[in-house]
């Protein structure tokens, strides 16, 4: 084990870093935990904030957002590799930037809030959304995030106890959801003379809540967590490898990386458009913003019923098998909601409960189907570029949240929504509960295709690649 160089809830540079344990997942499970309670507040009312509150029209959020996703793209490529070319602290490489940039991003996601700009001019209220929207997500929690996500490689070297992380992470992340999701819509929505209306100060109030919750989770996480890795020296390895114009070209000759790239733009086209539109759904369609703190606390069942038996059902049946059948029973379930124009919020509630399984399948997989095409690539090319394989597909993920966030902010204007109204007319409410229903089951629909009948790794391939490499490392330890 090697010496901390930490400060301040660790070690002095002179004495050994404590073993790995309990104390550093707890401290890991709080940094997402912190994380999503401004990420997950901001995605399930901000939206809502914008149009209702400060009257925006919802085309023009849906570019502020699809603008901030593609700023995304640039910032955390750009504070990552910052964050490796600087001379680390006492106390670490990561774990200070959670603690300085905690009150800041606590700060700017409460300021996105303020309801007073609906008596501005139009310009003024848009001008100050898309300013502090940038702020918040493209500066401070950018600042926050990237090195909580780069924290565990330098917690620990185990890839074992990586995976406990990974799982902590997970569960603070679902902890989060139901928090964000259950408890704000019973103080943001009520009804006045029986239509279901947002209270604008009480956004506000919300939003500063989960910061203040935000910061205690970050320096619990600060306090709680050892970095022990150090930073490497510059790498002396010469060893011959192909350039990255063939590597590139190679990578997109892989079949199994280009349709889970496809698989998971389309996936999260899906889910985060039927996030996009819930709120609206509740609000008019059902007429019972509240209910969505119901649906909050319920989305979440699905990922913990699941988690003792996703990686047993996985090694059973396959996983390119299990999420392609159960994301394309998802897809049939809500477009059998939609069929059904469910006016009933329980029923309509149960349908979406069940389709959730199938999505949490996908959600809880997905990075191990990852791994399977790291292997293929390196059956195919003699090389492992895990980095690069997993860049690409975060790529996707970031592309498919901007489309996302654009076109959620349009299909509102397509369907007739009126920003700032306290009523829509039936057709937008149809429209809205078409958005929020039908689309995402067809898009699930061509997921599940994509995997099923596109995507090549099945069960059988990835156990013969599985065999091959290990007798390909075998071979190349002996000849050490």
């Amino acid at each position: 084990m090697s010496s901390a160089t930490e400060s301040g809830g660790g070690p002095t540079p002179s004495a050994p870093a404590p073993p790995f344990g309990l104390r550093d997942k707890i401290g890991y499970l709080f940094g997402d935990w912190g994380n999503d309670f401004t990420f997950i507040f901001a995605s399930t009312y901000l939206m809502v904030f914008y149009t209702n509150v400060a009257g925006l029209n919802p085309a023009h959020v849906g570019t502020l957002f699809l603008v901030a996703r593609l700023v995304d793209a640039f910032t955390d490529v750009g504070w990552g590799r910052l964050l490796d070319r600087m001379t680390p602290s006492a106390a670490g490489r990561f774990r200070p930037w959670i603690l300085r940039m905690a009150l800041p991003v606590a700060v700017s996601s409460s300021l996105m809030y303020l309801f007073t700009i609906a008596d501005w001019s139009y310009g003024a209220r848009l001008s100050y959304a898309a300013v502090t929207y940038l702020v918040w997500g493209s500066i401070f929690y950018t600042s926050v995030n990237i090195p909580y996500g780069s924290m565990a490689s330098v917690i620990t070297a185990d890839p074992g106890q990586r995976s406990e992380l990974s799982v902590f992470r997970a569960f603070g992340a679902a902890l989060g959801a139901i928090i964000v999701t259950g408890v704000p819509p019973l103080l943001l929505y009520r009804k006045v003379d029986g239509v279901s209306q947002v209270v604008p100060h009480n956004v506000l109030w919300g939003a500063i809540a989960v910061g203040v919750c935000a910061v205690a989770c970050y320096v619990m996480c600060y306090r709680l967590t050892t970095e022990r890795i150090r930073k490497p020296t510059p790498a002396t390895d010469t060893s011959p490898s192909r350039g990255f114009g063939t590597l590139l070209l190679s990578l997109l000759s892989n079949r199994a990386l280009l349709v889970l790239i496809a698989s998971n733009i389309v996936l999260f086209l899906a889910t985060m458009l039927n996030n996009t539109m819930l709120p609206y759904v509740w609000l008019y369609h059902f007429n019972d913003g509240q209910l969505s703190s119901i649906n909050g606390v319920i989305a979440q069942v699905p990922i913990f019923v699941l988690v003792p038996f996703a990686a047993v059902l996985a090694r059973r049946i396959g996983k390119k098998e299990l999420i392609g059948a159960g994301i394309a029973v998802a897809g049939a379930l809500y477009i059998a909601a939609y069929l059904l124009h469910v006016s009933n919020p329980w029923v309509y509630l149960a349908l979406m409960t069940v389709a959730g399984f199938g999505v949490a399948l996908y959600t809880m997989l997905v990075w191990a189907m990852v791994t399977d095409v790291i292997d293929d690539e390196e059956i195919r090319s003699g090389e492992r570029d895990d980095g690069t394989i997993y860049a690409m597909n975060t790529w996707a993920r970031k592309l498919s949240q901007a489309i996302a966030g654009g076109v959620g902010g349009y299909a509102l204007g397509w369907v007739g929504f009126q920003a700032g109204q306290e009523t829509q007319s039936g057709q937008t409410i149809d429209g809205i509960y078409a958005f929020a229903t039908l689309v995402p089951g067809v898009l699930y629909l061509v997921v599940g295709a994509f995997l099923l009948f596109a995507f090549p790794l099945s069960r059988r391939r990835v156990e013969d690649n599985a065999t091959v490499l290990a007798g390909r490392h075998a071979d190349r330890a002996g000849e050490a």
